[in-house]
Order: structure tokens, then sequence, then C-alpha cells
């Protein structure tokens, strides 16, 4: 659910098909020593970070390869698909920012008004615009540091919870630095805009999200869940603890509204594949909305990547698209406008803080396009 460090390390079942609608039937595969290379990183991961699956597509001017290796459920044995669903965790937030850059759009919201019209009582309101809000630059408090907070959803990932009580959370707080003072993760922005686009629409956000972003998408195997329960097919999703090193237990099911705008999505790695173009290429905005999302506030990163977060857009070298980590699962699909590669990935293995993921994509985008990440 949180990019909190970002690690680009260098460096079974394997099934050499296209999504249909993806690159295309009669694109090129990887060569056999790329295919290796993607095959070896994949079983280095799994083993390292304890993942019992993980499914890659990848596609672009070196060819294209999809692959899943290990197990949807280490219960059954049950090989991983390709076509199971996961829990996208923070790519989620990709969905939320573009209903409310629509919002936008249709004139109902604007970038400029500021939270404390939507939402009473928190620290700075308002200060801090929509704007702020959908570029991590508000400064308010990341309620998924809160320490009562992590306790409760290590023990328990069914437990109560709701939006109201992400603003309770950020109330007891104080802002982490004054608006637009910089840029800094934090998943409270996200509740916070779901809570502005149910006032705005009058709708329940799962049925915004759905209508105006899915649907229009043509995600067919993606949803915004409003119980614990999966859409079939789906992947088991294990936690093994903070650091990932402790007893693997099933996290399948969780609340959904532990994370909910920030990170509750349910979607498949084909649905990935063609949510990163939509996202990447604003199919689903005008060109000057779509221009104001890839203006990107910088994070710094110790290897001087340059890595940077737009209005639900997170910019990485080239690349652009989102990652995620939540209990149980990780994802990440980046695309690179400059040349039409797309990597995406997705694990069901994750704490709320990790994202092995994005490791995979770093290993393999670094290999086949290495000026795509070069630091700067």
């Amino acid at each position: 659910m949180l990019v909190r460090v970002l690690r680009l390390l260098t460096g079974g079942l394997v099934v050499a098909l296209l999504f249909a609608g993806g690159a295309g039937a009669q694109a090129a595969q990887l060569s056999a020593a790329n295919r290796q290379f993607v095959d070896q990183a994949v079983m280095r991961a799994m083993r390292s970070d304890r993942l019992p699956g993980l499914s890659v597509a990848i596609s672009g001017p070196t060819g294209s390869y999809v692959k899943a290796d290990g197990v949807a459920d280490l219960a059954t044995g049950a090989p991983l698909r390709t076509s199971d669903r996961v829990r996208i965790a923070s790519i989620t937030k990709s969905f939320t920012a573009t209903a409310v850059l629509e919002e936008v759009q249709r004139g109902r919201l604007s970038l400029s008004d500021k939270l404390s019209r939507w939402v009473s009582g928190i620290p700075n309101g308002r200060r801090i615009t929509i704007r702020d809000l959908l570029a991590m630059r508000s400064g308010v408090y990341d309620y998924t540091s809160d320490p009562a907070w992590n306790r409760r959803f290590d023990a328990n990932p069914l437990s109560p919870f709701k939006p109201s009580d992400v603003v309770a959370i950020i109330r007891r707080h104080k802002p982490l630095f004054a608006p637009g003072a910089k840029t800094q993760y934090a998943d409270s922005n996200y509740v916070l805009l779901g809570i502005i686009l149910e006032k705005v629409t009058g709708r329940p956000v799962e049925s915004v999200i759905t209508r105006d972003v899915i649907n229009r998408a043509g995600l067919r195997a993606t949803s915004f869940p409003t119980t614990p329960a999966m859409p079939r097919p789906f992947a088991h999703g294990y936690y093994a603890g903070v650091n990932g090193k402790g007893r693997i237990r099933d996290y399948t099911r969780i609340n959904p509204r532990l994370a909910w705008t920030a990170g509750a999505m349910i979607s498949t790695l084909g649905d990935l594949v063609k949510w990163g173009r939509v996202l990447a290429n604003g199919t689903l905005l005008s060109r000057s909305l779509q221009a104001q999302r890839l203006q990107f506030g910088t994070i710094p990163t110790p290897n001087r990547i340059p890595f940077g977060y737009g209005l639900g857009i997170i910019r990485l070298g080239d690349w652009l698209g989102h990652d995620g980590a939540i209990y149980g699962f990780s994802s990440v699909t980046f695309y690179d406008r400059v040349n039409g590669a797309e990597i995406t990935a997705v694990a069901n293995l994750s704490s709320n803080f990790s994202t092995p993921t994005l490791d995979i994509f770093g290993q393999i985008a670094k290999h086949l396009y290495p000026a795509s990440l070069r630091p700067q």
C-alpha cells in the first residue's frame, strides 16, 4: 500500500502467451537469453522474499513475455494463473485520482478547492487543496503510520474500520509539514479524496469508480470490493510479518475499508496491463488535465533515479505507472511512453510496507531498457 523505500536491485510454469487486447498475438517474444534472465530474476525474488507465487507481463520493442510461477494456494498447491484476481493495493490510488480528475473535468470540483470545504477539522484544512491531496503534498498525517492502527490490523485484518476513523486519526496528530512544502507519500490523502468523491457525486465511491473509471477503461476483471470476499478465480494472499521473516499466514480476506480509496481494489495481471496504458496515456482525461497529472513532485532516492509523484501517478525514470503493497499482495504496472514498453507484475505475499514486485520491475527494466532508469 505504501512506497516506503525505493529499492531497485540488480541483478516453473511459463506461459508464453499474450493477453487479448494487449500487444497483439503476432508480437515477437523476448529472446531466449532475455527470457532466461526474467526466469532467473523471478526465481531469486521468490526465494529471497518467500513469495508463493509471482506473475509477470512484459511487452515492448525487445519482445513480449507473460509468465506465472509458483502457487496461488499454499494449502492445496494450486498453481498461480495469470487470470487469478489479486488485491492491487495502492494502484487503487491511480483509479481514485482519475475519478477525481473526471469530476474536475465535469466542473463539479476544482483542483484549487480547499479540503475544509468538504471535510472539517483537518489541521491546515483551509490551506490544503485538492491538488495537494492528489500530489501527496498536503502534509496530513499518514494514518498507516499510527502504531495502534498497525497493531490492530497486523493482529486481525478483518477488524472493523471506516473512513471516518482515518479522519479521527489525522485529527489526533500534528501535520507532517506545511501544505505544498514537499512531496511525501501518505495514504491519508487518498482516503480524504474518497470522502470528497462521495460528497461531490452523492454516490458510494465504489460505484463512482466502477462506473466512471473501471467500466470506461474496459476492465472486466477489476472491481472495488465492499466485503472481504474476492471474486473467483483468485490467488490467496499471505503475510509473514512486517519484515517478511515471520510465520506465513493467510491474509486473503481483509476489510476493504482499511485501505478503501487508497488501496482496496482487486484486479488481474491482464487488466493491470490494460490499465497501465490507459493511465500513462491519459485515455480517460482531457489533454490539459493529463498534462497537469504529469507534473511531478520529486521524491529523493539514494540511487539518483528520477522518482516523482504526480496526480495519482508515479514517474520512475522514463516509466509512468504505480505500485502497491497491502497485507497479502504486491503489484506494479509501469509503461514507457517513449518506446511503448510495459512491465506489470503481481505477487501473493506482502506486508503493508514491502513491494517485492517493484524490485522485480527494476531488475527487468534495467536489463531490457537500461537507458530508461539512468541515474541523474
